[in-house]
């Protein structure tokens, strides 16, 4: 037998990204020229979130990389960083899609658990409700075995024997005439 252990699944963190919250950072700083790496970091710290400052710079160059951000000056995580408002719009929209569909998804497979349960129940109430009637036929036979017992049975017809090879008559056997037996007590007298 093999053990049964299951995989733990890493849990997905509750909240928003660290993307979402590098965009709220950059929104909120509302500088014009754009904001660096160091001022994005101490305005999340300000919001009451913690993440690892390694978090957030993956996070910059991922906004980079989608077309949510624009790296005004720098290079990777270094630098000044702008809001692009227009694909930021695309991104939450497509994001807010991906969210609807994968709640949807969610809703069929409930609904899909749901009809398979009672397809369950109802074909475990029909198994029941067969063995409850099974229970009762035996005893139903029983009185039919009697009553066919009673019957007489129908005559077998014997089978009819194979032809036999004709065979070499033989003489007919004289028939042997015994004489009565003498009284021999008559005589004696």
């Amino acid at each position: 037998m093999a053990t049964e252990t299951k995989k733990a699944k890493k849990s997905k963190p509750t909240g928003p990204t660290t993307l979402d919250l590098v965009v709220k950072a950059i929104a909120a700083l509302n500088d014009t020229k754009g904001s660096s790496g160091v001022a994005i970091k101490k305005q999340i710290k300000a919001t009451g979130v913690e993440r690892s400052s390694v978090f957030v710079n993956k996070a910059l160059k991922r906004g980079v990389a989608t077309g949510v951000l624009k790296q005004v000056k720098g290079t990777g995580a270094t630098g000044t960083f702008k809001l692009d408002t227009a694909k930021a719009k695309k991104a939450e929209q497509e994001k807010a899609k991906k969210q609807k569909a994968v709640q949807r998804k969610k809703d069929l497979l409930e609904k899909q658990k749901k009809k398979r349960a009672e397809a369950k129940a109802k074909k475990d109430a029909k198994k029941k409700a067969v063995s409850a009637k099974k229970v009762k036929k035996p005893a139903a036979k029983k009185a039919v075995k009697k009553k066919s017992a009673a019957k007489p049975k129908k005559a077998v017809k014997p089978k009819k024997p194979a032809a036999k090879k004709p065979t070499k008559k033989a003489a007919p056997k004289k028939k042997v005439v015994k004489k009565p037996a003498k009284k021999v007590a008559a005589k004696k007298k």
